[in-house]
């Protein structure tokens, strides 16, 4: 209903720099935007984040994360989903309250011909003494990045791997000199995203949906769901 949609056949690393200023996402091998989302069949607005990566700081809390995962092996690599991966997706996803992509394949490539990739995708992979615990896939453009997933093994809960997997590519951009890491978007209402307000947040901007222009993220007023957002759905 709102949703736009691109089915590029190839796809620029300026190309996507220009779509992600814009507010659009990968999904699968396609790229999308859109205003609102469905959740619990309730429609609400979208609000697209970027980070600003010349004003990207180490923080207090990276720095905790890094202390506490010190003696985990860190990898980055070209994106290669293995059964390894597969296993540790469907047993984060198992672990959590909010629907996820059926498998990884279906994640990265949704149904387009297998082994095609129109994103110059990278992967980093977390060990624990040679067991995979986590892993992040990015997207690498001209100069910019789009943040795909994160998940991690539910028994490593206490490592808070998902933030911690998100602040190593945003470093990973920042040390490769990229203007801005897009993270996609939170959902006011729907606290499940809100973690994404936390991470690097002095660096952080939003998309306004009405001037279409970038903003700090601590100008961002929410004033409650207006009335006609709230669109309900029967079963």
């Amino acid at each position: 209903m709102f949703e736009q949609v691109y089915y590029p056949d190839k796809l620029y690393p300026q190309q996507l720099d220009e779509l992600l200023l814009k507010g659009w996402f990968r999904m699968g091998q396609s790229i999308f935007t859109t205003p609102y989302t469905l959740f619990d069949n309730r429609m609400y607005e979208t609000i697209w984040l970027r980070h600003v990566l010349k004003n990207y700081e180490e923080s207090k809390t990276i720095r905790n994360l890094k202390k506490r995962n010190r003696d985990f092996s860190v990898e980055l690599k070209k994106v290669d989903i293995t059964n390894q991966h597969e296993s540790l997706f469907k047993k984060y996803k198992d672990s959590i309250q909010f629907n996820a992509a059926s498998s990884l394949e279906q994640l990265l490539n949704g149904y387009s011909v297998e082994g095609t990739n129109i994103y110059n995708t990278y992967e980093i992979n977390l060990y624990d003494d040679g067991k995979l615990i986590g892993c992040s896939y990015f997207d690498i453009g001209y100069k910019s990045a789009e943040g795909i997933s994160a998940f991690y093994d539910p028994d490593y809960v206490q490592h808070s791997l998902g933030k911690y997997l998100i602040y190593l590519q945003i470093e990973v951009c920042k040390g490769n000199e990229f203007d801005y890491f897009y993270p996609g978007y939170f959902v006011p209402g729907f606290p499940h995203l809100d973690y994404k307000l936390k991470i690097g947040s002095a660096c952080l901007e939003f998309l306004n949906p009405e001037t279409l222009e970038w903003q700090p993220i601590e100008s961002y007023e929410h004033q409650g769901i207006p009335l006609h957002y709230q669109i309900y759905f029967s079963d």
